[in-house]
């Protein structure tokens, strides 16, 4: 049933929805998988949607958790998924202490909600709610698997996939879930004085010299040993942990970190790395051949493209190259037109369109702004 369906008749539907849960008779169904292709990888980006009914229901239970606090997933460290914090006030974060620590260890929690061991979400969700009748509910939450079949049960096994283990990624209860199950790792770093920003599974820790940040690898690996949770080894470009030293750029959250001279401080920056990953993104989510599959008509691809292209202007507006990224979003915006009308009426179709017919369809060239900052990406 879609959202809209359940709309036609929404409090029939939630009454009934009330009664099931008052008189003990819910119970969750299976979750929807969709797999979402990643850039120059072999693996997909895996979402599970639960139906529209379990989406009402987890939706009400992290609103009241989170409004009556609840659950004690509130503290420095942690940024992901908690009111009024967000990657914003993480990369601020992460700025203010790059200004003040010399070394950086940036790691990220190997398969973390797929990993999550049920039993420790449960013991700490009972602990925290202690006589609360939404225990055995949300408990049934962290239990839901996902719908298998011929297609799909591949796709998942290559996924990593284990019955039995692990926070779906896609539920709403999810997200504050996992920030629970980490809430004695991030405690652990506090009581050792040790600086760190953590958005869901991604790390950085900041010291005052590189001795010290290896030690702090050997104590990130610890602390998650115990809970069963790994990170990548140290090692050269292609690890995923690595030791940064002073004035090293360092990624975080799709954003660099970088020392720059014309500023004498660090600074954000978007970089040539991920204006190249949102290029492909947004070439493989508005390619032909996914639209018709979506069942997207050319108007509806068009606005949601510029939503999109919007949407990234207000994420990075305030980074250090700005305006860069904003000419290269309309260069990609009419790239991906282009592709569309190639498609469609073949790959010489744009060979005699004018200036002026380029303009009118969208694809003029836009100038870039005037007195925009010119340094190296």
């Amino acid at each position: 049933m879609t959202a809209e369906q359940f709309a036609l008749r929404i409090d029939d539907r939630l009454a009934s929805l009330a009664a099931d849960l008052r008189f003990g008779r819910y119970r969750p169904s299976k979750l929807k998988p969709v797999f979402i292709p990643k850039p120059n990888s072999d693996k997909d980006r895996l979402i599970c949607i639960p139906v529209i009914k379990d989406r009402i229901v987890q939706k009400a239970i992290v609103n009241y958790l989170v409004t009556r606090e609840k659950l004690p997933v509130e503290n420095e460290f942690s940024f992901g998924f908690i009111k009024g914090r967000g990657t914003t006030s993480a990369i601020a974060r992460a700025i203010e202490l790059r200004r003040t620590y010399d070394w950086c260890l940036k790691t990220d929690i190997e398969a973390f909600f797929d990993r999550i061991a049920r039993s420790e979400a449960k013991s700490r969700v009972t602990k925290a709610l202690k006589n609360s009748s939404l225990i055995p509910l949300i408990h049934s939450f962290i239990d839901c698997e996902i719908k298998q079949t011929s297609v799909t049960r591949p796709k998942l096994a290559k996924q990593g996939i284990t019955v039995g283990r692990g926070l779906r990624q896609g539920m709403p209860l999810s997200p504050l879930l996992a920030n629970l199950v980490l809430t004695d790792f991030d405690n652990s770093f506090k009581t050792k004085r040790i600086e760190m920003v953590r958005y869901a599974d991604d790390l950085l820790l900041f010291f005052h010299t590189k001795s010290a940040a290896k030690d702090g690898f050997e104590l990130v690996k610890s602390q998650l040993a115990s809970q069963g949770l790994t990170i990548p080894q140290l090692g050269g470009d292609s690890s995923k942990t690595q030791i940064v030293a002073p004035k090293q750029p360092v990624s975080f959250l799709g954003l660099e970190i970088v020392y720059l001279d014309a500023t004498g401080n660090y600074e954000k920056r978007v970089g040539r790395r991920q204006i190249a990953k949102i290029e492909a993104r947004l070439e493989e989510e508005y390619s032909f051949d996914n639209l018709r599959k979506e069942r997207v008509n050319f108007h509806e691809a068009s606005a949601s493209l510029w939503r999109s292209i919007s949407s990234y202007r207000s994420t990075y507006r305030n980074t250090y190259d700005f305006a860069i990224l904003d000419s290269e979003l309309g260069r990609i915006a009419r790239k991906v037109l282009e592709g569309l009308f190639e498609d469609v009426f073949g790959s010489n179709v744009l060979t005699n369109v004018t200036p002026e017919g380029r303009e009118f369809m969208g694809l003029g060239k836009a100038d870039f702004p005037d007195g925009a900052p010119e340094f190296d990406l």
